[in-house]
């Protein structure tokens, strides 16, 4: 991702006060939904006698079921709010929905006001804990979200709802928590040397040490690296259910997972950083990245068994058992650690620079 230089803010400080625009629901994938609008929907920009309304995808276009039964290009609500039922599922939003066809699928964005976004975001990656590690998170969330809006650019939007960007689960029922520290941090984000806007990421628990983000997405972030305990004592996630864990696989399925034919070593650490992260690997013959076989492994096996990639395994008896320390990436805010930190007493802002340290809060200009 591109740095973002502080006076490229104050002379773009409108553009930031812009809605995301956010792609929902791409896990699921709906076929068929239901819309719901208090300020009514729309048909191709035209307004409809219709405040709910059946959605279907047939062929390049979206058909409204019941008695306005017609097809439309794009069905979009009001910017005051929309709810979305697929099958069971229901969630509300606060922008303005829009809705199209793929040819199979039926695609949803939202217009998102950038910290009721936010409130979303922190409400789905983090349960309820000291208020200080909330802060903390959103303004490292809301940093990811400015310096990352041009994630999805080539195909038309901001972000994504999926932990590729954040998860977004829209607005946050029950979850004041969440609201209140957004609030509480509003247009707040971490800057490298003061002046630099750049990716700041978060992961659930970093096994005693978090990695720089060049070397784990080979990109330029927030770039640090710290060892994550108090003053020499233990890890600040020791007490995270995930601070170790292990994982026993067939070597043929971890074969077909990361795409070889299953000859060779099935795990052969090539790389590591200072904190015992894998960075390369080659795995059957096949040379990767540590985050490519974490997430070949995660898309077929489920992101809950091979949890991170501050790991070691071995082979017996035509399975491989991993041995590992933390869940997630490992880059940037440790999350459990954060949590640990909260209940200590310490505030956000000294929290902040303990994961990103060099960095400066500030708040961004027409925020």
């Amino acid at each position: 991702m591109r740095e973002v230089a502080l006076l490229a803010l104050l002379l773009a400080a409108p553009a930031l006060s812009q809605r995301l625009s956010v792609r929902l629901l791409e896990r699921e994938r709906p076929v068929s939904a239901r819309l719901q609008s208090e300020g009514g929907l729309f048909c191709d920009g035209q307004p409809l006698l219709l405040k709910e309304a059946a959605l279907r995808s047939v062929g390049n276009q979206v058909e409204l079921g019941g008695e306005t039964r017609r097809a439309c290009d794009e069905v979009s609500s009001r910017a005051d709010g929309a709810r979305v039922s697929v099958g069971e599922l229901s969630r509300p939003y606060a922008g303005r929905l829009r809705v199209r066809s793929d040819g199979v699928h039926l695609v949803l964005f939202e217009d998102a006001e950038p910290e009721e976004y936010l409130s979303g975001v922190v409400a789905a990656e983090q349960p309820p804990g000291p208020k200080e590690a909330m802060k903390a998170l959103s303004v490292v969330s809301r940093t990811f979200a400015l310096a990352g809006r041009a994630r999805h650019q080539r195909a038309g939007y901001s972000l994504c709802d999926l932990s590729h960007c954040q998860l977004y689960r829209g607005l946050p029922e029950g979850r004041a928590d969440a609201m209140e520290a957004v609030k509480a941090t509003r247009g707040e984000v971490l800057l490298a040397g003061g002046v630099v806007l750049r990716p700041a990421f978060f992961h659930s628990s970093c096994g005693g040490g978090t990695s720089a983000a060049s070397d784990v997405f080979g990109e330029a972030g927030l770039d640090a690296a710290v060892t994550d305990s108090n003053k020499g004592g233990p890890p600040l996630c020791a007490g995270s259910p995930d601070f170790t864990w292990e994982w026993t696989v067939e070597r043929t399925s971890l074969a077909e997972a990361v795409g070889a034919k299953g000859a060779g070593a099935a795990f052969e650490p090539l790389r590591r950083d200072r904190a015992g992260r894998v960075l390369e690997v080659r795995s059957f013959g096949v040379r990767m990245s540590g985050l490519d076989f974490l997430l070949r492994v995660g898309r077929t096996f489920g992101y809950g068994e091979l949890r991170g990639m501050k790991v070691r395994a071995e082979e017996a008896e035509s399975k491989v058992r991993f041995e590992g320390r933390g869940r997630g990436h490992g880059v940037g805010l440790c999350q459990e650690g954060a949590l640990a930190l909260g209940e200590k007493g310490w505030d956000y802002r000294r929290i902040l620079a303990h994961y990103f340290p060099g960095s400066t809060v500030r708040k961004v200009p027409g925020r």
